[in-house]
């Protein structure tokens, strides 16, 4: 499981670097930004492991499926208290 406050981080350091990309998500791979989209979607087109943050820290992975045909879901990354 990687730090939810390193992904939150490397999406807020995104956010400033690109202020055009309002809301939507930001896309962390094997601890790297490589993307924004503009919503959550079709986890099909990411691969399993990946994680989108959106605009309020909210983390998600993507989980099931394969490298080739993408993950099968998102699923809320809880945060521990």
């Amino acid at each position: 499981m990687v730090d939810l406050s390193y992904l939150q981080v490397a999406a807020r350091r995104y956010r400033e670097a690109n202020p055009e990309r309002k809301g939507g998500v930001v896309l962390v791979f094997e601890g790297k930004v490589y993307g924004w989209k503009n919503c959550l979607r079709d986890a099909g087109h990411e691969q399993p492991g990946a994680y989108a943050v959106d605009e309020a820290g909210h983390v998600f992975i993507a989980e099931g499926g394969n490298d080739y045909d993408g993950a099968k879901c998102w699923v809320a990354v809880g945060t521990s208290n």
